[in-house]
């Protein structure tokens, strides 16, 4: 761990203690050996709040060909593994379809269907709208902090809620 000598934190500090200045600095300046507690943090919360700030730096500005890394990092320890998951192109590619096939379905081009199947956040009628062109419906679900299982979540499409 570095220390930071011109902020408030000790080289013993959690790393989910660090505000944002001194995530940047480890970022920027930290090796890979500083960079384990971080991404211990990451790995063991990757929806927290120093995931959150590492992406934010990130977008902030951008370190040349580590911004990239930390991103995709993240991204895979949000993904969901394991029995019951699946990407859209492993959906497809079970339906027995092509991203030329499934772009004529949805009515545009193949390249938008391949910026589709590797976005990180999509709309859930974009994802309804995929599911129907494989052939496949949407289920998406919603798991406590203390649940087992994920319970399906119920999505009306004909009556709009505001949150």
């Amino acid at each position: 761990m570095m220390w930071f000598r011109h902020l408030d934190y000790g080289p013993r500090t959690p790393i989910t203690d660090l505000g944002p200045a001194a995530i940047d600095a480890l970022l920027e300046r930290g090796d890979l050996q500083a960079w384990v507690p971080l991404l211990r943090a990451i790995a063991d919360d990757p929806w927290g709040a120093t995931a959150d700030t590492v992406l934010s730096l990130c977008d902030a500005h951008p370190m040349y060909g580590t911004s990239a890394l930390w991103r995709t990092w993240i991204e895979r320890r949000r993904r969901p593994s394991g029995p019951g998951s699946t990407t859209l192109a492993e959906a497809r590619a079970r339906a027995g379809l092509t991203q030329v096939q499934v772009a004529e379905r949805l009515g545009v081009g193949q390249s938008d269907v391949s910026k589709l199947e590797r976005r990180g956040d999509v709309r859930l009628s974009t994802l309804r709208a995929y599911a129907r062109a494989i052939g496949a419906r949407l289920l998406v679900g919603i798991q406590g902090p203390d649940d087992d299982e994920p319970e399906a979540l119920i999505l009306s499409p004909r009556r709009r809620e505001r949150v």
